[in-house]
Formats: structure tokens, sequence, C-alpha cells
């Protein structure tokens, strides 16, 4: 069960960073978000060392600051074997994501299927892997065994095991988690 879901979130994922996004700008300006470029002597020790040492031999080539669900966060691009890569990382340098341009051949099966399903055969499609940083953790309350999801900005993505109904629904193996 969790492993199928695991398959349907990568999956979908593969979706939504699969095809460009038209008026992201927009969207982010009405959901509060803000983005401008700024150059690198603006960014803060902690994410410019992480943006370089992902960025490697590459040179950085543009640096963002942008306002996310209230919080900050440092983003820098460069030039990879397919295209462009772009990092994102937190004030305190913790990586958050990276995108990369990747080929249509780079992408599952599964996933071209589904986006030319829902964007048609004739669409121009510009495609991107997503990697995405969350930290799981596993504990148990009050005799319950729970799962919790987080950004590497501290927010709750996703939580498992307080059910309404007093049963463990975390879908793991609770013997393991007696060992």
């Amino acid at each position: 069960m969790v492993k199928q879901a695991l398959v349907i979130f990568v999956i979908g994922l593969g979706v939504i960073g699969a095809a460009a996004v038209v008026g992201r700008a927009q969207e982010k300006k009405a959901n509060g978000e803000q983005e401008r470029e700024v150059k690198e002597a603006e960014v803060p020790k902690a994410p410019l060392e992480t943006l370089k040492a992902l960025a490697g031999a590459a040179t950085i080539t543009e640096f963002a600051e942008e306002i996310e669900h209230g919080h900050k966060f440092y983003e820098g691009s460069w030039k990879g074997p397919n295209g462009n890569i772009d990092a994102l990382v937190t004030e305190s340098g913790d990586l958050v994501e990276i995108e990369e341009t990747t080929p249509a051949t780079g992408v599952p099966a599964a996933v071209r299927a589904e986006v030319e399903k829902a964007a048609g055969k004739e669409a121009t499609l510009m495609w991107e892997k997503k990697t995405i940083v969350m930290y799981e953790v596993h504990f148990k309350k009050d005799g319950k065994g729970r799962e919790m999801i987080f950004t590497p900005d501290g927010r709750q993505f996703h939580e498992e095991g307080a059910a309404q109904d007093g049963k463990d629904d975390d879908g793991d193996d609770d013997e393991k988690e007696k060992e």
C-alpha cells in the first residue's frame, strides 16, 4: 500500500513538473509569493555555499530570492548537460528542490502517456525532472505508530497514523517498529 502510494506520488510529481507552466509569475503573485533576481553578493553565505557546491564546476548564471509560504529561499541557475538546472535552498542552506531540464526520453513512459492524455498529442512540451527534498519521521505516540513528513523549511507536508477510529493506518509493519 505504501509502495503503491509512493509510485503514484512520484508519477504525480512527474506530471506536475512535466509541461511548461504558463503564467507562473502571476500565480505566485496571487498567492502572496514573490521572486526577484539578486546579485551573488546579496545571497547569504550558507545558501551561497550550498548552491555553489551543487553547481560544482558549472558557473551559476542567475540568482534569485523567493518568498514562498512565508519563508525566504534562494535559487541558483546554471547550465547542465540537458539544459538549465535550478536549485532552491533555504536561508540556512538546506536543499529544498532541484529542477533539471530533461529530454522526453529521460521521462518514464507512464508519465509521458499521462501527459499526452492531459495535454494532447500535438502539445509542445518542455520536460523537467524535479527532485524534492522532504524529511520523514516515524514514532509512536499513545501506543500508535505515526509518520510525519516535513519540508526543509519546517512545514508539515503529510501525516499518517492519527486515525479518527483509533486504528493504526500508517501502512507500516508495527512489528518492525517494536524492534
